[in-house]
């Protein structure tokens, strides 16, 4: 049994905790954790259509693997979850931004995604850059990248917060990560994969993510109850 800690991210941070059983083809697929028992676990995605969003992220290099009533699609780094249901606000307008993901083909991956009917938020070509919306309003961020060991594999994810660092430091004391930065951007990092900080863009408060397109983020722990207390 995987134990996971369940992260919603509106304003203000709270944390849900459940248990769910991992297959093992499933669990590979995430590192070894840190010190602190902890690292990448899964991204929850709410969608309209389960069955056409499934075959967008296999297209993508995703593999399917089921487990029970829920049906796994893995990267190396992470896992994510679909649930049929009508996102109330598009990624880009919440505190989680987007999601990261490192590829060895950038034109491959761009072609992929206009197949899917995903439009683009940037396209760099040079840098082998891109931000698409995904149908449902799912950002994903796709960086080619000579130094990865697949075709694809997970890299970050990105929140949106008036207080960039003082969010960082939080996950380094809570969750045991790495304080590092990108892009000039307060970074924590855990196995598998790292939460970028970015300032918040707008005067307004970014939504909350429940019942959005990205619902939460997640994160596995070796040992839940040692983990919460």
């Amino acid at each position: 049994m995987k134990n996971f800690i369940k992260l919603i991210v509106p304003a203000v941070l709270a944390v849900l905790v459940f248990l769910t059983v991992i297959p093992e083809p499933a669990s590979a697929q995430i590192p070894e954790p840190n010190a602190a028992g902890v690292a990448t676990g899964h991204v929850h995605l709410n969608v309209t259509d389960v069955a056409r969003h499934t075959a967008i992220w296999i297209s993508l290099g995703a593999k399917l693997i089921p487990a029970g009533r829920l049906q796994l699609l893995t990267f190396p780094g992470m896992i994510f979850l679909l649930t049929e249901r009508t996102p109330t606000a598009p990624s880009g307008e919440t505190t989680v931004n987007h999601v990261g993901i490192l590829v060895h083909d950038y034109e491959d991956i761009h072609s992929k995604l206009a197949a899917t009917g995903a439009t683009f938020v940037l396209e760099n070509t040079e840098a082998g850059q891109l931000i698409a919306s995904l149908p449902d309003g799912t950002q994903v961020e796709m960086q080619q990248s000579a130094e990865i060991q697949h075709p694809i594999e997970f890299h970050h994810i990105h929140l949106a917060a008036s207080d960039q660092e003082g969010l960082r430091d939080w996950y380094v004391k809570v969750f045991g990560a790495e304080a590092s930065s990108r892009r000039d951007m307060p970074s924590a990092v855990v196995p598998g994969g790292r939460v970028d900080i970015m300032d918040l863009r707008t005067e307004a408060a970014p939504k909350p993510t429940r019942g959005t397109a990205i619902d939460h983020i997640g994160f596995e722990v070796a040992d839940l109850i040692a983990f919460l207390e």
